[in-house]
């Protein structure tokens, strides 16, 4: 891959006011001067409130979308169709939707993709092509067959057009096809499969129009194995001493990358299964769970599309984790420790790794790879280093915050004869009070950074905290009449400053000195001495993603011009 232009490196790079002023709007820049629109509703309210690191999230199915070549009568050009101006009239109109932006940034990018970008000369051309025609409702069909020889079946350059359909644009093209009207066209959807996916929505991270992924990379040329898009964007995102990746310098762009990009994968495999339904045998689910809904009108049965329990997240999915945990918990008749473990963006293997000026933020997948090697050694501590006693099982499942970070829930089996039961083994296990700073001081240090609850809004309901903090002060361990442990909390006078308050030992979250002072983050440790917290538990660990319940109405459709 060529190396890309000097003065876009500075950007990246340079310790300038327009260098940060670039990397600060990113996301901004790369909306302005995209030549496909992102067809998602974007939401910006876990960003809201600040006290943490800036996170994409969106709602819905994500999706490219690409307009017609010219704008609806009386409408602004957006998107692909600046690219047919002239550029100063083309930076006017993205100035006046991008007022909060610098101009002379934004000639420089506009500049360097009329420059560098093979679709900006591809866009140009395209309109001579439609200016020949005797008849307006044309479309133009940009055909890129990964099947062909690419020295001769290639994308066009600027003077060749693949070819010139008439009609309405309603006839079904390839999955890698880019279709574009001339005007008054319908909103056209980007295949996922399609190899200038990512190059049209990104033109700063493929700079020169490159390929992306696309349905028939293989592995190597010497295997007839199919690349995954997981596994293409997982090559991707690896740090090469010898590439320059603008892809891993891009912030807040990369995160909207990343969610991208996985997206585009998860439905692969959504359309996959949904067009494969008999190879796992789905009218077999869907005629029992027909049969057994006395509510069901036979008139409004439809088809169901059965999602098997090899598609992770999916309700079969979920399902089966659960069984396979309660049948642990059946066999081995009690769950002894309940263990939270929280990413913490400062450990020094992230630190280190992070490129010049960045923040842990900037680099989600290095936060991901570092906490699973964590991860692993955690596990391994508990269930063959057996810290705990002998451990003869275990259940985890991973989970992101909604601010980025990522954290397990990790349920832990002792062997009979090692469990945990009495308030003095309990003391000897789990502490929920301040250590020593002058006997443990890394104990302290880690204790007072990632072990002491401050209340945000997120855990106030009613102006109380959800979590029941501060706790009551406890002269000794004792348990609870539904079968929670009340640690030893002494009313000793310790009160240490964290974050410009005082907190004495109700503040403190009950941690393993062991674990704490060895992992350096938010590690919980909880012992469930009684079966009654078996059901909470089990709900903790597997309640699944987020959802919502909504009231869907009849309404008009109107016509949008593209956003």
């Amino acid at each position: 891959m060529a190396p890309p232009p000097e003065q876009l490196i500075d950007f990246f790079t340079a310790a300038t006011p327009q260098a940060d002023k670039f990397r600060q709007n990113i996301r901004q820049y790369n909306a302005a001067l995209a030549f496909t629109s992102l067809g998602v509703e974007v939401d910006n309210s876990v960003n809201e409130g600040g006290g943490g690191p800036p996170t994409f999230r969106v709602h819905g199915e994500l999706c490219h979308r690409l307009g017609s070549l010219l704008p609806h009568r009386g409408d602004r050009p957006v998107y692909a169709q600046l690219y047919i101006y002239d550029p100063r009239e083309a930076l006017e109109h993205r100035m006046q939707r991008n007022a909060t932006l610098d101009p002379i940034i934004m000639e420089c990018l506009q500049n360097l993709i009329l420059t560098h970008h093979r679709w900006a000369r591809i866009f140009k051309y395209a309109l001579e092509v439609f200016e020949e025609q005797e008849c307006e409702d044309v479309s133009i069909q940009l055909t890129a067959n990964q099947n062909r020889d690419r020295r001769r079946w290639n994308l066009p350059t600027a003077d060749e057009i693949a070819v010139v359909i008439p009609g309405d644009g309603t006839q079904s093209y390839g999955r890698r096809d880019v279709v574009v009207h001339l005007r008054d066209g319908p909103l056209r959807r980007i295949s996922d499969g399609s190899p200038m996916y990512e190059c049209l929505q990104y033109p700063f991270l493929f700079i020169r129009g490159e390929d992306g992924y696309h349905y028939n990379l293989q592995m190597s040329p010497s295997k007839e194995n199919r690349l995954s898009s997981t596994d293409y964007v997982a090559y991707r995102i690896q740090h090469r001493q010898d590439e320059f990746s603008l892809l891993l310098r891009s912030g807040r762009l990369f995160q909207q990358y990343l969610v991208d990009m996985w997206a585009a994968a998860d439905q692969n495999r959504l359309s996959y299964l949904r067009h494969h339904q008999s190879d796992i045998r789905a009218s077999l689910y869907s005629g029992l769970a027909d049969a057994i809904d006395d509510d069901m009108d036979l008139n409004d049965v439809g088809q169901r599309f059965i999602l098997p329990s090899s598609y992770t997240g999916g309700p079969r999915y979920m399902k089966q984790c659960l069984q396979d945990s309660l049948a642990l918990a059946r066999y081995y008749r009690q769950i002894d420790l309940f263990i939270t473990v929280t990413c913490n963006p400062n450990w020094p293997e992230i630190v280190r790794e992070l490129l010049p000026g960045q923040t842990a933020a900037d680099r989600p997948d290095l936060c991901a790879r570092v906490f699973h090697m964590k991860k692993k050694v955690i596990i391994e501590e508990i269930y063959k280093k057996g810290i705990f006693g002998k451990a003869v099982a275990y259940v985890y499942t991973i989970e992101f915050q909604k601010r980025g970070l990522p954290h397990a829930h990790i349920l832990i089996f002792l062997k009979d004869g090692e469990k945990i039961l009495t308030p003095t083994d309990i003391d000897t296990t789990i502490r929920a009070y301040w250590p020593d700073p002058e006997t443990e001081p890394m104990l302290f240090e880690t204790v007072k950074r990632c072990m002491v609850h401050c209340c945000g809004d997120r855990c106030l309901e009613n102006g109380k905290c959800t979590k029941h903090f501060p706790k009551a002060f406890q002269p000794h361990t004792s348990v609870d009449g539904e079968g929670y442990p009340l640690y030893y909390r002494p009313d000793d006078g310790r009160e240490y400053n964290v974050n410009g308050v005082m907190v004495d030992n109700r503040w403190i979250v009950p941690y393993n000195p062991y674990l704490s002072a060895k992992f350096d983050c938010h590690i919980n440790v909880e012992s469930l001495v009684s079966f009654s917290t078996l059901k909470y538990v089990h709900k903790y660990i597997h309640k699944g993603s987020d959802r919502a319940t909504l009231e869907v109405s009849r309404f008009a459709l109107s016509t949008c011009s593209p956003c």
